[in-house]
């Protein structure tokens, strides 16, 4: 019997070996790169190979260009000054800074399941406005993280107290949801590299589609901000005031509270999300919010 794929049109031809060589190499030499600078633990290199095969599979380059370029950017962010972002928190277990930057597997999914999610959906349809959608969704979800990223990155360097977007009340850095002018500052620009690069995809359009989703992405910063000033509990050592952070996006465990209850004090928050699974449901929140509204302006 004859194998069928009805839908194989909406991926990059077997056929096209230089394509796929290309696109198979620059996967392995990001993977690489993440390897030797230690960017993403040995589960997070594997999630990221699975999941750039995956953004590699449609036709065009957008999906593995914005991947690609959410992840080094990020991975740079991530590193600038290092040390003196190490300095700001205490970090749990005797960690170094380098160490709690490494990535997990978890990281990486929560930061890129939903355009993975809508690349292997969208091939199930030929419907016009669902495939417009699907597309409009994988590059909102990488303009919000990216945003989220390059503000808390970059914002905690800032000279000014970070405040409360909520209360605009003053906390210490590393607060969840506490941003600084330089975060959000930092969070725009993000969104708008991402932005510029799917607009230059389009083929009219173009200025309108890279506000709406400067606009979009920027939005994920402020309601990850909004989300983990009450879904996240900022514990605060009151020995020296530096705000602890969890290794790997992962809630306070009990154990930590429990051996530190006498010199740890919540400042914010309550300890019902981890932080990874907070950018996983902003990521959501504005993948649908950015195709709902996109569909809708330009559809």
């Amino acid at each position: 019997m004859e194998l069928r794929y009805p839908l194989s049109h909406k991926f990059v031809n077997i056929n096209d070996h230089v394509t796929i060589a290309v696109r198979a190499l620059v996967i392995l030499g990001v993977a690489y790169r993440a390897y030797s600078k230690k960017s993403l633990t040995t589960s997070g290199i594997v999630a990221a190979i699975i999941t750039g095969i995956v953004h590699a599979l449609p036709q065009s380059n957008l999906p593995l260009i914005l991947l690609i370029t959410f992840f080094i950017t990020s991975s740079k962010a991530t590193h600038y000054k290092e040390e003196q972002k190490g300095s700001k928190v205490k970090i749990p277990g005797g960690k170094t800074a380098a160490e709690q930057s490494q990535r997990t597997y978890v990281q990486v999914l929560s930061n890129s399941f939903f355009s993975t999610a809508l690349i292997l959906a969208s091939s199930f349809t030929d419907d016009y406005e669902l495939t417009t959608m699907a597309k409009a969704g994988i590059v909102t979800q990488y303009v919000a993280v990216i945003a989220d990223t390059w503000s808390s990155e970059f914002g905690i360097l800032s000279t000014e107290q970070p405040f409360l977007l909520t209360t605009f009340k003053k906390v210490p850095p590393g607060t969840n949801g506490g941003v600084t002018k330089l975060g959000l500052a930092a969070g725009l620009a993000g969104s708008a590299l991402l932005s510029a690069i799917a607009a230059a995809f389009q083929k009219d359009r173009v200025i309108g589609h890279f506000f709406f989703f400067t606009i979009i992405g920027f939005m994920g910063t402020i309601i990850d901000s909004v989300m983990g000033t009450f879904m996240q509990a900022t514990l605060v050592d009151t020995k020296d005031g530096k705000v602890l952070e969890p290794v790997g996006g992962c809630k306070v465990d009990q154990t930590t509270l429990w051996d530190n209850k006498d010199n740890l004090k919540v400042v914010t928050g309550e300890n019902v999300l981890s932080n990874n699974q907070v950018n996983l449901i902003m990521s959501f929140q504005c993948v649908m919010l950015g195709m709902g509204i996109y569909i809708y302006i330009f559809g």
